[in-house]
């Protein structure tokens, strides 16, 4: 069983909807919604950590 110390918490976005929630990230990379299966309606979610969105975009002005 994985303790809970061993997640996170991040902000992550649907890929398909835009909307915004906030996942449980373990040291693997699985992130799932905190608290409910999905936080959109898209039938197959992709969800992306905002900061990994942030990172690519670090070389923009």
């Amino acid at each position: 069983m994985v303790e809970h110390d061993e997640r996170r918490r991040a902000a992550a976005k649907c890929a398909g909807c835009g909307r915004i929630g906030i996942v449980h990230v373990w040291p693997d990379g699985t992130h799932k919604p905190l608290g409910q299966t999905t936080f959109c309606d898209c039938p197959d979610p992709t969800l992306r950590l905002l900061e990994e969105e942030r990172e690519a975009g670090d070389d923009l002005p």
